[in-house]
């Protein structure tokens, strides 16, 4: 045997020296150009997508919102209890130990 690294007598050409690989392109390079931006930005456009839905969360907005509607609830609630003493009366009570 050679030294060579041949076998069956044919010559040794190293893995992808035969290959051809064609001129880079302006288009080429534009497709390659996207696709590393694709890359970049795929992990990341979920977590801004989430964050922009639930702005109003983190910035506290929310929290003032709940608190308003707390306070709204207890003042219509209170209101109409009010008017419902003067219209009815106080409600009954009822003695259940005999």
């Amino acid at each position: 045997m050679s030294d060579t690294g041949a076998s069956f007598n044919r010559p040794y050409k190293p893995f992808g020296m035969n290959v051809k690989v064609p001129d880079i392109g302006e288009k080429t390079l534009k497709l390659a150009g996207g696709t590393l931006e694709n890359i970049v930005k795929s992990p990341t456009e979920p977590l801004f997508k989430f964050l922009e839905e639930n702005e109003e969360v983190f910035t506290g907005d929310i929290n003032y919102k709940i608190n308003k509607m707390t306070a709204e609830s207890f003042t219509i609630g209170s209101a109409m209890r009010m008017e419902d003493e003067k219209m009815n009366g106080l409600p009954s009570t009822f003695d259940m130990h005999f």
